[in-house]
């Protein structure tokens, strides 16, 4: 096993951090570490919060009331009972009314999460790069680097959260469908429960990618295939303690779906939870990073020193040795001259 390891880390692809000059990166205490930006940079966050809020707002929108009056007048059409009294009667409509909310909800998550997402990942390229300047201690102005951030990085996160729209747009339909078949026919095809599953597996692979993936981004400057490549060799050497973290992320957020709890976590979500769990992924992802990419190109940097250093004794002693032989030369010429 470790010398699997040791193979996958060979293939990552070094380089130095963006961060300023004299960073320790062999150090504990990550998870202080981040408390503590947040603590001193609360008001900023609350703003970068703010502004993942609105990128959000379409899917609010979408999801929270548009869904919800268009179902409300599918189901004002349809009538719900089989007949009331004698030579009165009126046909059910139930498996057309519920057959008619799960199509319309397939179509409308069809065609929007995938856009809803790309504008929340453009938000979300400025709003880490804002956050990774606060965990490096440098100075932030929200809007001139949220801004600038967006210009460096919009692309990685473009790429990232589409990829990620359509995972939630596989996972979404299929267990509509799911629902839709169990509700009007009493069982689903054991396709539609394959194909979720799948896709459920491959979404949480990806969040793992995305939790170290992310932090990368705004942390190195690599090509694209390096970043996928280096990402996908972390997750791999990291693989326990990027899934515990994961779950651990994973289940604060299902806190939401607790009624009583919920509530309380969707007002922290809204005014600071996002832009908190941004640093969190920020930390975790430069302490996976420090110790694989920082040290082994620490370690490259002193192993190219010291062999600069050998090859530059190598040719001092040449030179050494050239001029000793040039000495010797001069001498044996002065001595043939003076018998001459």
């Amino acid at each position: 096993m470790g010398k699997i390891l040791n193979t996958l880390a060979g293939k990552l692809t070094l380089a130095r951090d963006l961060s300023p000059e004299g960073r320790e990166i062999n150090y504990k205490g990550r998870i202080r570490q981040a408390m503590g930006v947040v603590s001193q940079n609360m008001t900023k966050l609350v703003l970068l919060n703010i502004f993942l809020v609105i990128a959000c707002v379409p899917m609010i929108v979408l999801f929270g009331y548009y869904m919800q009056v268009q179902e409300n007048a599918i189901l004002a059409e349809m009538n719900f009972s089989s007949g009331i009294g004698i030579g009165y009667g009126i046909v059910d409509n139930t498996p057309e009314a519920t057959a008619a909310i799960y199509d319309f909800r397939l179509k409308l998550f069809g065609a929007s999460l995938i856009p809803c997402l790309l504008l929340v990942g453009l938000f979300a390229s400025g709003v880490y790069y804002c956050c990774r300047n606060m965990l490096w201690g440098a100075q932030v102005k929200i809007w001139k680097h949220f801004f600038r951030g967006i210009k460096m990085h919009w692309y990685k996160f473009l790429l990232s959260f589409a990829w990620l729209g359509i995972l939630a747009t596989g996972f979404t339909c299929s267990l509509i469908m799911i629902l839709k078949n169990t509700a009007i026919y009493g069982a689903a095809n054991a396709g539609w429960w394959v194909l979720t599953i799948f896709i459920g597996i491959v979404a949480l692979l990806s969040a793992m990618y995305m939790l170290i993936g992310q932090g990368m981004y705004v942390c190195y400057r690599f090509k694209m295939k390096d970043y996928i490549k280096n990402t996908s060799i972390l997750v791999m050497v990291m693989v326990v303690p990027t899934l515990f973290v994961t779950a651990v992320f994973a289940g604060f957020i299902a806190l939401s779906f607790v009624s009583l709890i919920g509530m309380f976590m969707l007002i922290y979500m809204a005014l600071l939870g996002v832009s908190v769990y941004v640093v969190l992924n920020i930390a975790y992802s430069q302490y996976v990073c420090d110790n694989m990419i920082g040290y082994l190109y620490q370690e490259d940097v002193k192993a190219k020193q010291k062999e600069q250093e050998r090859l530059a004794r190598e040719r001092n002693q040449a030179k050494k040795k050239q001029a000793q032989q040039q000495i010797s030369k001069n001498r044996k010429s002065s001595k043939k001259k003076k018998k001459n």
